[in-house]
């Protein structure tokens, strides 16, 4: 298994653990649970307020086994909590660790590949930090910096002459004005 497919298993072990820890609640004097979420595709009509399109879907399942799929706003409501925002912060992040895939993976190998010195050249140690934070930033599911994605693809692409070229992308972006 790739580092990514690590990140992209513990997301989703955090989204199953989120319906888990989700308490049951009351609607029209029945308890339900959230059961899930998804992207419907074709789109369909909200079980609660029957507005239609309703692209983003809560499942909730009542105590004699109904499901009801219902879409952001009314989910909200009826919980009295933002589970759609937990939701769309989540496929955000999920979105953007698939996207960040080759980085993930590239950086992966060239931390570990450094560590054990197995690379043409030393990569200089606040290289190796900033590595390091670029890789965590996108493990958290963000998107890299415009300097992290280049000092990263300085690195990936590295051989003998590039690396030299690699340097000197550096160097040239420490003084850059932000």
């Amino acid at each position: 298994m790739t580092k990514t497919d690590d990140v992209l298993f513990e997301l989703k072990m955090a989204f199953v653990a989120f319906l888990n820890s989700f308490f049951p609640f009351e609607y029209e004097n029945k308890t339900y649970r959230l059961v899930n979420n998804y992207v419907a595709s074709p789109w369909i009509r909200c079980d609660v307020c029957r507005n239609y399109p309703t692209k983003d879907v809560s499942v909730i399942r009542g105590c004699n086994g109904q499901e009801l799929h219902v879409g952001n706003k009314c989910i909200d409501q009826i919980t009295n909590r933002r589970v759609s925002e937990w939701f769309k912060k989540f496929k955000t992040k999920r979105d953007n660790v698939t996207k960040n895939r080759k980085f993930i993976d590239d950086v992966t190998s060239i931390l570990t590949a450094n560590k054990n010195n197995e690379l043409p050249v030393e990569i200089p140690e606040n290289d190796v930090e900033k590595l390091q934070k670029a890789l965590d930033r996108m493990c958290n599911g963000f998107n890299l910096t415009r300097k992290q994605e280049g000092l990263a693809e300085c690195y990936i692409n590295m051989s003998g002459a590039k690396s030299r070229k690699c340097r000197g992308f550096m160097s040239r972006q420490l003084y850059a004005p932000e």
